[in-house]
């Protein structure tokens, strides 16, 4: 057998604890090595996204200045003025902004479907919709407009009747309309929950309202919008779907020939445009339903810095030509 020394037993635990100490401080120091380049990318993130939200600011700014020049220049809105065009990419420190307004009057609000009665403050989304009473005009239009919006490769288009539960949704009563919704179908639901019963804040409340999915509410979004006061729909700028919607006796060519036809030469009153329905196409419209001119409009930026991409939408209300930011959010309005 051989003999081992307590002092060389000494020396090989030594060694050990050498080696254990020399992995721990390894280890240690890759730990915090790693956790530093964490901080530091962590950091340049955020500056990075500051620095982009201050970009969408600005471009929301230039947005507002576009918008006050042009109610100094004419009253009427239209697609072939400034503010309509599309900022291009601009290169800016660290990366590029792009940009685009947009007139939320020529999409349908979906706020039109109920009648506010007078006396409510329409600023109050929670009154807004107190004692109103569902709009049947309003309601007819928002029909055509799911009529028109099918996927082809189903072979489906959007049922009429999601009209009246949307209907439901804002109204402050629980009595559902016929083939609507009101809080007895949503509670029965795997995840229960009630109406809004109120004025909607967004478009994407959509996707709440029972009889829609996602894809649809998808398809819908371009085409509507959600104010906080009911508004006339700026045939100006309204997409061909929209002018479809109008009345149920203004036809695909109709809606094609009245776009074409402000591409040249703008309608500059609702009078022109209703003349024109009459005189050429035998179609009677209420005036009240469009306009030539818009108050709401929708800013969206995109800032790119480094790494780090963020959207912004502004919605902006122009009244008397002072313009007020009545929200804003990142990501999709």
């Amino acid at each position: 057998m051989m003999f081992v020394s307590p002092k060389h037993k000494q020396q090989g635990v030594a060694l050990i604890t050498a080696l254990l100490v020399a992995a721990l401080v390894t280890v240690v120091a890759v730990a915090m090595a790693s956790r530093q380049q964490l901080d530091i990318r962590r950091t340049g993130n955020m500056l990075e996204a500051d620095q982009a939200y201050m970009y969408a600011l600005a471009a929301e700014s230039w947005a507002t200045q576009m918008l006050k020049e042009d109610k100094q220049k004419t009253q009427i809105d239209t697609l072939t003025e400034d503010w309509a065009m599309k900022l291009p990419p601009i290169p800016i420190e660290g990366g590029v902004i792009t940009g685009s307004v947009e007139d939320l009057q020529g999409r349908f609000n979906l706020n039109n479907l109920i009648t506010v009665s007078v006396g409510n403050n329409a600023a109050n989304n929670s009154n807004a919709a107190k004692n109103g009473q569902p709009d049947q005009v309003q309601i007819k239009i928002l029909q055509s407009l799911l009529a028109q919006v099918s996927f082809a490769e189903e072979k489906v288009q959007l049922s009429p009747f999601v009209a009246n539960r949307v209907a439901d949704w804002i109204d402050a009563n629980l009595n559902a309309l016929a083939d609507g919704a009101e809080d007895l179908l949503y509670l029965g639901l795997d995840v229960p929950y009630r109406t809004a019963n109120r004025l909607m804040a967004s478009p994407s409340e959509l996707a709440a309202v029972a009889g829609l999915s996602l894809r649809d509410v998808s398809a819908l979004l371009p085409l509507v919008t959600a104010l906080p006061v009911s508004t006339a729909i700026n045939v100006n700028t309204a997409p061909e779907m929209v002018l479809l919607s109008l009345h149920e006796d203004i036809t695909p060519r109709i809606a094609t020939e009245l776009a074409a036809m402000r591409v040249n030469m703008a309608f500059e009153t609702v009078a022109e445009f209703v003349k024109k329905l009459k005189d050429d196409y035998n179609v009677t419209l209420d005036t009240k339903l469009v306009s030539v001119s818009s108050e709401y409009f929708l800013v969206s930026s995109e800032a790119v810095i480094g790494r780090t991409t963020l959207r912004m939408y502004s919605l902006l209300e122009r009244k008397n030509n002072v313009i007020k930011v009545m929200s804003r959010g990142i990501g999709s309005y």
